[in-house]
């Protein structure tokens, strides 16, 4: 597709250092699953290769150097956005793309007709029965009220399944602990606004996170990773992932201060993991005493570990 090195450069930078990872089914053949890229072109002739017949996943963020893509270190790492991911479990896409991958396990030419059939119905029902809705409609409803806090939309994208992506951008950032942040950020929002195919797993790591690369090919379904607005509608965006084109992406159209919330969420948390891991630790010395509670200095900790803080 004309203008993707482009777009990837817009969207990651014109140099990062991820890892991108092409997952398989494969059984019994030996396959290399991971590779470090550095550059939009990179990016692109591994997207290229394997758009359609695996998934083409990188990492969220940069890790700063090519030495650390192996170490690790979240100081070195380049934060300057929050991946939620949106999805829909759906009993009937289950039950065909487990055949769908039984099938690949042994093959991409494997019962080809079969594999070709199976595609099919997967692509029957997120176009006709609109499976993916449920995940799209809320995405919308939590990139408005991002927009209402915090100045602008997030970037949305349809996955090529049954889900779709949002990304908040910001002014790169460090933190303490990045991964408390932004769960906490995800929970609450999964709470406050019953954001029930918000998947809260994708948050919980999200320092280690891969996603789904942009204007990428589902494996299994055929259909592609395209963004869309709030104002699109369903069978817009189906059309859109059919016929993809490259839309021009503007850093500036999406950039906001939410990095000032998550630096004070950020403060927050840490300081409740320390003191949360102080009582264990306390607790766990104290509580070898006798049933007078021989040991205990503040009786006030000792029940808060039992009842909790007050609501």
């Amino acid at each position: 597709m004309k203008g993707l090195k482009s777009f990837y450069q817009s969207f990651y930078g014109p140099i990062f250092y991820r890892h991108f990872r092409r997952p398989t089914y494969f059984e019994k053949i030996k396959f290399r699953i991971q590779f470090s890229v550095e550059n939009p072109k990179n990016l692109y002739l591994h997207v290229h290769r394997n758009s359609g017949n695996h998934p083409c996943l990188i990492h969220t963020y940069d890790h700063g150097s090519r030495g650390n893509l192996k170490r690790n270190n979240s100081d070195k790492m380049v934060f300057d956005r929050v991946f939620l991911d949106f999805d829909v479990s759906n009993p009937d896409v289950k039950k065909v793309k487990r055949k769908l991958i039984d099938l690949r396990s042994h093959g991409l030419k494997h019962e080809k007709s079969r594999q070709d059939e199976l595609r099919d119905q997967l692509q029957d029902l997120i176009i006709n029965e609109r499976i993916a809705k449920q995940a799209i409609d809320e995405a919308r409803y939590f990139a408005v009220k991002f927009k209402e806090t915090f100045g602008n939309y997030p970037a949305l994208f349809f996955s090529g399944c049954k889900g779709c992506h949002a990304y908040t951008f910001f002014k790169a950032t460090g933190f303490t602990n990045f991964n408390l942040a932004v769960s906490w950020f995800a929970e609450n929002v999964k709470k406050s606004y019953n954001q029930q195919t918000l998947d809260l797993s994708v948050t919980q790591d999200a320092q280690a996170r891969l996603s789904r690369t942009p204007y990428s090919k589902h494996q299994l379904t055929d259909l592609t990773v395209v963004p869309f607005s709030i104002e699109d509608e369903y069978d817009e965006i189906i059309m859109k992932s059919l016929n993809p084109h490259i839309e021009d992406f503007n850093w500036d159209d999406y950039q906001t201060d939410f990095h000032k919330h998550l630096q004070k969420i950020d403060l927050v948390e840490t300081y409740n993991a320390q003191v949360r891991n102080v009582n264990k630790t306390t607790n766990r010395v104290r509580l070898k005493g006798s049933k007078n509670f021989n040991g205990v200095y503040d009786h006030r900790i000792f029940f808060r570990s039992i009842l909790g803080d007050p609501v």
